[in-house]
């Protein structure tokens, strides 16, 4: 098969910032030296922006490939005959024991988590909060998991992380800092987790922290919403049990 080859000429055409210094350097001798500082000023950030541009965009890509690498260690099969290389049996990773399987995914959601761009970080940053939960790690667990909480970076992940920590929070007997956490996800317009599944996880906080009434009351308007998921059968449950205790 034949190829066309290109002249230098037709390559550099092809450049953008070749074609705007060559712009510049005829503005150069059609002005003159009047205008040399301010052009000169020009191409720097032109170059600066062109450049940094680039930097950032093969950054970027070399984020993505360490966050797949890594969910891909997060979600490896258990292999006891595993090679010390994950992918040593081929394409898909595998590990001798949970505990370094996600030693390995926690080293790289770590290093995107801290020199990738925002909108990957916050999602290492996620994953290395669940990481650390099922290493037993809580506390820096609970520390990646409010790191993203605050971040506004990608709001789903944000709400994904909320969710976690209220889960925590309850199951530590933490149950203010789980009644903070949901009632401000179940005001939030924008919130995309299901409200229902949300209202149940309050319910269950307030009945622990002794708000037995407040806790059926929100039963009640989540039954009302109209829901008609398997969410709605616990919710009847739940609100079930508790009427009948509080008689």
């Amino acid at each position: 098969m034949s190829t066309t080859k290109l002249t230098r000429k037709e390559i550099l055409a092809e450049d953008p910032v070749h074609h705007a210094m060559m712009r510049l350097l005829e503005l150069f001798r059609q002005r003159g030296g009047t205008i040399v500082a301010i052009a000169a000023g020009v191409i720097v950030i032109a170059l600066g922006i062109y450049f940094g541009a680039q930097y950032l965009e093969n950054r970027g890509l070399g984020a993505q490939d360490q966050l797949a690498k890594a969910m891909d260690f997060y979600h490896a099969r258990i292999d006891a005959a595993a090679p010390d290389n994950p992918y040593g049996k081929g394409g898909e990773p595998l590990f001798r024991t949970e505990e370094a399987k996600y030693r390995a995914a926690a080293k790289e959601f770590s290093a995107v988590a801290s020199s990738g761009p925002s909108n990957l970080a916050v999602i290492a940053k996620y994953y290395l909060g669940l990481v650390q939960l099922r290493s037993g790690q809580r506390d820096e667990a609970i520390r990646s998991l409010e790191a993203v909480r605050r971040d506004a970076t990608d709001r789903t992940i944000t709400y994904l992380a909320k969710k976690v920590l209220a889960d925590q929070y309850a199951a530590a007997g933490n149950s203010k800092g789980a009644v903070e956490i949901l009632e401000g996800m179940i005001k939030d317009p924008q919130c995309e987790l299901p409200k229902v599944a949300l209202q149940l996880d309050l319910a269950r906080a307030l009945d622990a922290q002794g708000k037995r009434d407040q806790a059926v009351k929100i039963l009640k308007e989540a039954r009302q919403s109209g829901d008609r998921s398997m969410l709605l059968s616990m919710v009847i449950q739940e609100l079930g049990k508790l009427e009948g205790t509080s008689q």
